[in-house]
């Protein structure tokens, strides 16, 4: 499942630089709890918790702070310090109320009057896990999956596409020699669902031009038996110059 958040037309990537913008933090945003457990409310009634991570995936983009609702996600609170997450910073699966949250991205740079880079509300169900992404180049977007982590056949490891390349065309993901196809005609901010793949050997992976069938990026990878993965599609496709913002990929292991 697939949901786009809302837009936000404020695009000074230049601004995009460390601050310290503070939230106000409590303690479910750190460590993960087994969704089998609950969270009580002062009435004492039990709520079956959700859980999000996310991933910043704006090109060149320095730290950001993402929170939701007036919980700051990018904070460990065993440390008492902010997690880093700039471009290709992941952060691990933590808990979330369930119910509709505001999920805002901001420059820490600009605080205390931090405008959103981008917003928008999440209904997250409890029992379930999300993925959140922080996406776009000119024009910063919010994105959000359904993470499914049932596990995988046995022997067998899971495998994810999602195109998070601003300025590339609809992409097509496979293994190269293969014909079947693990995503076909993905555009920017588009997600496939997860399939099924053998362990025990490395794979070439192809990134193609959904409309010409050219080959754009090739990488090599070798999943491991029960682990679950989103392979995801990264920088400029017409970058010149600064290697950093090169059209590629990245992997998260769920």
């Amino acid at each position: 499942m697939l949901g786009i958040i809302i837009k936000n037309d404020w695009n000074d990537l230049g601004k995009m630089k460390r601050g310290s913008w503070i939230f106000a933090v409590v303690a479910m945003g750190a460590g993960m709890m087994t969704l089998s457990g609950c969270l009580k409310d002062d009435d004492n009634a039990g709520y079956q918790i959700s859980a999000v991570r996310a991933l910043n995936a704006v090109p060149g983009s320095e730290s950001l702070d993402i929170g939701l609702d007036e919980n700051k996600l990018n904070f460990d609170n065993v440390t008492g310090e902010s997690e880093e997450f700039a471009y290709t910073d992941t952060l691990p699966y933590k808990n979330a109320w369930p119910g509709n949250r505001l999920v805002r991205a901001l420059d820490p740079a600009d605080y205390p009057n931090a405008k959103p880079l981008a917003q928008g509300t999440v209904n997250f169900i409890p029992g379930q896990f999300y993925s959140l992404y922080i996406v776009g180049y000119e024009k910063i977007e919010l994105v959000v999956t359904t993470d499914d982590l049932s596990p995988p056949s046995e022997g067998k490891a899971k495998i994810r596409f999602i195109h998070l390349s601003p300025d590339a065309p609809s992409l097509d993901f496979g293994v190269d020699g293969v014909d079947t196809l693990i995503a076909s005609d993905k555009a920017f901010k588009e997600a496939a669902g997860f399939a099924t793949i053998d362990v025990g050997e490395t794979y070439t992976f192809n990134v193609i031009e959904h409309s010409s069938g050219d080959v754009l990026h090739t990488f090599e990878f070798a999943p491991e038996r029960d682990m679950i993965y989103t392979i995801w599609i990264k920088g400029l496709l017409e970058n010149t110059g600064d290697a950093a913002l090169d059209f590629g990929h990245g992997v998260i292991t769920h």
